[in-house]
């Protein structure tokens, strides 16, 4: 068997290191290219407390449900209400119109996305739906849900 001396093992481990190092990095560099190849629709599931990053609205159709949405709204409106039931009526009859237009969407996206995340029996939060197909649960990152995605996506186009 040959051996090697230290200075040509620490060699070795260097050009390994470098080999690796530049494999991570074209890998890297290419799932930056292709993570949004294919991408139509992104719908993300979470509640308001949770932070989404990353995400690229311009190359996909994006939507974010904040299921917790009719809890906040209530609770806000409830904190600008007088503490007396006739001026509690009052607020609400001069106020109604703006109050209506300010929770609206809220509610109205909320209720979406409550139907939609029954529809497709998602069970935990945060959940990223991507193409009405694909579910990543766990995970706040759109960018690195997508990745997750593709790379299912390649591994079983290379099982075919």
């Amino acid at each position: 068997m040959n051996r090697l001396s230290f200075s040509q093992r620490s060699r070795c481990a260097l050009l390994m290191l470098c080999a690796l190092s530049w494999t991570g990095q074209a890998l890297a560099q290419r799932s930056t290219q292709d993570i949004y190849r294919g991408i139509t629709k992104v719908e993300v599931f979470a509640n308001s407390a949770m932070v989404i990053t990353g995400s690229e609205a311009a190359l996909y159709q994006l939507t974010v449900y904040r299921l917790d949405a009719l809890k906040n709204v209530e609770a806000a409106i409830n904190q600008r209400l007088p503490k007396t039931e006739a001026a509690a009526r009052e607020y609400f009859r001069v106020n109604q119109a703006e109050i209506k237009k300010q929770i609206t969407p809220h509610v109205l996206s909320a209720a979406n996305g409550i139907a939609l995340a029954r529809h497709y029996k998602l069970d935990r939060l945060p959940a990223i739906v991507v193409d009405g197909a694909n579910v990543i649960y766990g995970v706040t990152d759109v960018p690195q849900a997508l990745g997750l995605v593709q790379q299912h996506r390649d591994n079983a186009a290379q099982k075919r």
